[in-house]
């Protein structure tokens, strides 16, 4: 027995996201013995993610292009058009958000070369700056919560 979200008439584990017809087969994540995460490829480099929290029976609407994940605060990092922005898993609330002159690309992903929150809560990303594609390292505070 499972768990279920949304109309209990019509019980779905997963809604898909809007535009989307089904859901493909999933990539499962387990980031903690109950925790989860359930990310669904939509074409290269798309992908959309959902967020299973079994503790307190949780789970996050659609979350597209999610670069890390930060356990400890339920943050992620995830492309945002041009910009590096971090929300809240469940909330969705935005954080913060990163733009700099990333080198051109079709994705901010593009630019990007390595991205994780580190321990101490701040993110440590490496990128490509402007044209000359100059490889940058920067360690940010990031929030939990909306200013």
């Amino acid at each position: 027995m499972g768990y279920y979200y949304g109309d209990p008439d019509t019980p779905v584990w997963l809604e898909p996201p809007p535009n989307w017809q089904t859901l493909p087969k999933p990539d499962v994540i387990w980031r903690a013995a109950t925790f989860a995460e359930i990310r669904f490829p939509c074409g290269r480099p798309c992908r959309t993610s959902y967020f299973f929290e079994a503790k307190r029976r949780r789970l996050s609407p659609p979350r597209p292009q999610v670069l890390d994940v930060d356990l400890r605060r339920l943050l992620i990092a995830q492309e945002d058009g041009r910009d590096l922005t971090v929300r809240q898993i469940f909330s969705g609330r935005e954080v913060a958000r990163i733009t700099r002159d990333w080198a051109t690309g079709p994705t901010l992903a593009n630019a990007l070369t390595e991205i994780h929150f580190d321990p101490d809560g701040r993110l440590t990303f490496t990128w490509l700056k402007g044209k000359d594609r100059t490889p940058v390292t920067e360690r940010v505070s990031v929030p939990s919560i909306p200013r």
